[in-house]
């Protein structure tokens, strides 16, 4: 018998059975989850944290965009159809809260004839709540009146995973919204419905209970007429950079003076801190022209911002960076940023013998 036959046979049945091993292992070997929550930008949460809304928030990041929308409206007892759009747009990432906000119109670029729905995911030891606030319409169409404050509802969410639906359900205002809005009526049946969220992004609303008048009671998205904006960069976690260029997360780059080198961050949701080396005419400058852009619109006066200027105490630094595990420095003084509405804004430590600064941001 032909030797370099039968070694070719012997081959040949060898990668055969190698193959045939490789896709019995792929076809019995589980899939990897697309998403995890540090995908979602959750890197600091437990590991118990349930995973059942991942597909949720998948779902709503593939719904951003523009879709053109076909529904119902509730008018008394009877239904008119509408045609309209649905904008979406929103992230897990950036932010407080995850949220998605949603503007569901009659016509195109006509905010009188909008309703909006703001989607928020409060997160909780083991999982997130889910919260929406529904305002509009501000038209009555039918009569042709104008509410120039249309009240605020909100209602709790229930996702269920295996048909992809949020079950909303009418909820009292928080405290601080009531003054705002006429107070909840107990006596009137609950306000509920459903909105299925599909893996493709597709937004339907379905199975409506004691809507109120002009609402929508049942639609869906039909077919995507625009993408949404390119999701800003946000980062999360710890990171190192040579230079701020480097840096394209808008919420960290505007903090840092231009020159600053050897960077090192600790991000998060919240906020953040840096550790970087600038020299002081760089770095003073820096805050110079800080305050000179937002000299009018700080919520705080520059000379009036108590401890600018100042030395640290450096068990002060030690304890305010621990998490971040950066040594404190030894000669740092305390530098101060223009501050938000909110009160939100930036503390800066500099040691000028160091040439080295640390700062720490809120975001809220």
């Amino acid at each position: 018998m032909n030797i370099n036959l039968i070694q070719n046979t012997i081959t040949f049945l060898l990668f055969a059975g190698i193959l045939q091993l490789c896709v019995a292992f792929a076809q019995q070997s589980p899939s990897k989850e697309s998403s995890t929550w540090q995908d979602l930008g959750f890197n600091l949460l437990s590991k118990d944290f349930s995973t059942d809304k991942i597909p949720l928030f998948e779902g709503l990041n593939k719904s951003r965009g523009t879709w053109s929308f076909e529904g119902k409206t509730i008018d008394g007892k009877a239904t008119h159809p509408l045609k309209g759009s649905l904008h979406i747009i929103g992230s897990p990432k950036s932010g407080m809260l995850p949220s998605w906000h949603m503007a569901l119109r009659w016509f195109a670029n006509d905010e009188e004839n909008a309703v909006k729905y703001a989607i928020m995911a409060s997160p909780r030891p083991t999982g997130f709540d889910l919260m929406l606030f529904r305002v509009g319409p501000t038209k009555n169409l039918r009569e042709g009146i104008t509410n120039t404050k249309p009240q605020p509802s909100m209602f709790r969410g229930q996702w269920n995973l295996e048909n992809r639906t949020i079950t909303w359900t009418r909820s009292n205002l928080p405290a601080r919204l009531k003054k705002q809005s006429k107070k909840d009526d107990v006596s009137e049946p609950s306000q509920s419905f459903e909105m299925v969220v599909a893996s493709d992004g597709k937004i339907s609303i379905q199975n409506s209970k004691n809507a109120s008048q002009m609402q929508v009671v049942s639609g869906k998205a039909i077919v995507r007429t625009a993408k949404a904006p390119e999701e800003p960069v946000t980062l999360n976690g710890k990171y190192n950079f040579k230079t701020v260029e480097e840096i394209a997360d808008r919420r960290i780059r505007p903090t840092l003076p231009p020159q600053a080198t050897e960077i090192s961050l600790l991000s998060t949701r919240g906020g953040h801190f840096a550790r970087y080396r600038v020299e002081e005419d760089h770095f003073i400058e820096f805050l110079d022209k800080l305050w000179e852009a937002k000299k009018n619109s700080s919520a705080h006066k520059r000379v009036l911002m108590h401890g600018e200027g100042e030395p640290v105490n450096r068990e002060r630094m030690a304890k305010r960076f621990k998490v971040a595990g950066w040594e404190p420095l030894e000669n740092s003084v305390s530098y101060f940023s223009p501050s938000k509405p909110s009160g939100a804004m930036t503390t800066y430590y500099y040691d000028r013998e160091a040439g080295i600064a640390y700062h720490d941001t809120g975001y809220w």
